[in-house]
């Protein structure tokens, strides 16, 4: 039942009360208007609850803005959000259209560095965060008189003559009265040979939730560096410090493993906001379908953020070092993969116990 204003409402309650839903929560459409990302088609959702997101129709649908309560959960980059027609695919170009957010998707040929292989030239992490969506819709549904879902949902390609041909089928959903964002994504190689498929989501937590006195939680075997600026903040990983002008990125490669649930967890805290009650960001997903999690503590000036990266290749050193591994993924003509991610709010110190609790013992059950 959607709990709104401290109760549950049924159906015929809130028609009761309302002369529209999204008086107090819905899906609405909406266009940018200025700057490189006018005419950007989104999508803005609200639960009713205080938490809100935006999906970006011309990125993938993928999570530029998200808050809760009126406090960001994400990093935004300095880019913002930039429409498709910006896109620099070339070396690192990436990085001049990369708007951070709750998500950014990368793959679906590659993540990593850029580089060239037998099976072409890419760019840094890919080109699929910069594809519009077809057939986009946006709805509201009651399954029953208690449940209310708002979902949207489309479809994105990523395709090239002589090349591959990618279709992403992607679905958001989320609950009047809830605190979570699912996320289900099916990747199809329509082509007619088997191609290399490598996705990462690149999860983005920001200020408030990032802070000096932040934590992150992983369910994890192992944590290991990336490489030797990684090593001398190693012992740190999972802080948070305040921002410096030198700051370098330091990448960790852990090795996620499930909770009771069967799903892999991680957890960014921070205890001093909500009048101390604290605050969590918390990313759940199936390691059996995304066996690789990486972390990007990246605390510098302007750019402060602790990236948190489910992906299905354990090589985050780019395609051309997975496929010298024999850590590159593929996927056969015709074939489908599929992928679930949630992302939820942790309110109060009881809300992260229990997550803690189950993180716990998942790292304990390897250590013993």
């Amino acid at each position: 039942m959607p709990q709104l204003f401290g109760r549950g409402y049924s159906r015929s309650e809130l028609a009761a009360f309302t002369g529209r839903l999204d008086t107090l929560a819905g899906v609405t459409p909406l266009e940018r208007a200025a700057g490189r990302g006018r005419g950007v088609r989104e999508l803005s959702v609200r639960t009713g609850s205080g938490f809100s997101f935006v999906s970006v129709a011309d990125r993938a649908l993928d999570v530029a803005l998200a808050s809760y309560g009126g406090v960001p959960l994400c990093w935004r980059s300095c880019n913002d959000v930039a429409a498709p027609a910006y896109a620099d695919h070339e070396a690192d170009g990436f990085l001049r259209t990369f708007a951070g957010g709750l998500f950014t998707t990368c793959g679906l040929a590659n993540f990593g560095p850029a580089g060239s292989d037998a099976w072409g030239t890419f760019g840094l992490h890919g080109r699929i965060n910069l594809a519009p969506a077809e057939s986009v819709r946006c709805e509201t549904s009651w399954p029953d008189e208690h449940t209310c879902v708002f979902e949207v949902a489309g479809t994105m390609r990523e395709t090239q003559v002589f090349g591959e041909n990618f279709r992403l089928e992607r679905r958001l959903r989320a609950f009047a009265g809830g605190r979570s964002l699912q996320l289900h994504d099916t990747v199809t190689n329509e082509a007619g040979t088997r191609r290399p498929h490598m996705i990462l989501y690149h999860c983005n937590g920001g200020f408030p939730i990032l802070a000096p006195d932040a934590r992150l939680y992983v369910s994890h075997a192992s944590v290991r560096p990336r490489d030797a600026q990684a090593a001398r903040g190693l012992a740190v990983w999972d802080r948070g410090a305040e921002p410096r002008r030198d700051f370098e990125e330091q990448v960790f490669v852990h090795e996620p493993i499930a909770c009771a649930d069967g799903r892999a967890a991680a957890v960014l805290w921070n205890p001093q906001l909500c009048e101390g009650r604290g605050l969590g960001l918390a990313i759940r997903f199936d390691p059996v379908q995304l066996p690789a999690f990486f972390t990007w503590r990246m605390l510098a000036h302007g750019t402060y953020v602790m990236g948190m990266e489910p992906a299905n290749c354990p090589t985050i050193e780019g395609r051309v070092e997975a496929g010298k591994r024999g850590t590159l993924p593929f996927l056969e003509p015709g074939e489908s993969r599929s992928y679930d991610l949630e992302f939820s709010v942790l309110t109060g110190t009881d809300e992260l116990a229990v997550m803690l609790g189950q993180i716990g013992r998942a790292n304990g059950a390897v250590d013993a």
